[in-house]
């Protein structure tokens, strides 16, 4: 009897993005596997005679559903959601997304959904609107969007020249006081790290070569507004 390997979602995405949804509903083996993934960015494999080290250099964008179905703002991130703390410190950036009552973005999410539906009906593909024709300012065209990403991602590598470092440190130790008063997700040295790869990022989008202040600005703003966003309400 012959033992193969197959490769997983995290294996497969390999120098790309890996998107996954229910990320709260893993199993224990899964967990305990991505915690190596996103640690070390490989996956290791022992099983049936086979040891195996598999790549998984990739970025993890993780949605995840609250306990009970609504995001409870008395609560802290960890205790709105069923993950541990040793996977949420491995993410760069928290996002708290909140479905608050609002008449008018929900109404134009519903002219947006109902639209969208009789826009793709069959019967209205064999007969297009001739007011859908018409020339709409979009931004950039998907393609040169791509096209963009692509050049940045393999072209571009920026390279701190300079880093305030008074700045970062104060920042970590304001974080981790705060995280210790409040009891919100632990601040650990991989938020130092998350705080230089957003840098870089943002400089890479910008096609620059080198970092400069305002890329560590932009990515200190993104660590202080994810922080606050998975504090309690009464804290905030």
């Amino acid at each position: 009897r012959e033992w193969t390997l197959e490769a997983g979602a995290l294996v497969l995405a390999d120098n790309g993005v890996c998107l996954i949804d229910e990320f709260d509903k893993m199993n224990d083996a899964d967990r305990t596997s991505i915690h190596e993934a996103m640690e070390q960015q490989t996956i290791s494999i022992s099983k049936a005679g086979i040891v195996a080290q598999l790549q998984a250099r990739c970025a993890i964008i993780a949605a995840s559903n609250p306990i009970g179905g609504r995001y409870d703002p008395s609560l802290t991130f960890a205790e709105n959601v069923d993950l541990t703390e040793p996977i949420l410190s491995r993410f760069d950036v928290l996002c708290v997304v909140r479905d608050t009552v609002d008449p008018v973005i929900d109404e134009k999410m519903a002219r947006f959904v109902t639209g969208s539906h009789v826009r793709h009906h069959p019967s209205n593909m064999m007969n297009p609107d001739p007011s859908d024709d018409q020339p709409q300012n979009d931004g950039v065209k998907q393609d040169l969007l791509k096209k963009y990403i692509m050049y940045a991602r393999t072209k571009i590598k920026p390279k701190l020249h300079y880093v305030d470092q008074d700045k970062i440190a104060s920042l970590y130790a304001e974080l981790r006081r705060e995280s210790m008063a409040t009891g919100s997700i632990p601040i650990t040295v991989r938020h130092i790290e998350s705080m230089i790869r957003l840098s870089e990022a943002h400089a890479k989008v910008h096609l620059r070569e080198y970092v400069r202040e305002d890329d560590i600005n932009i990515a200190i703003r993104i660590m202080l507004e994810s922080f606050i966003d998975t504090q309690k309400f009464s804290v905030m």
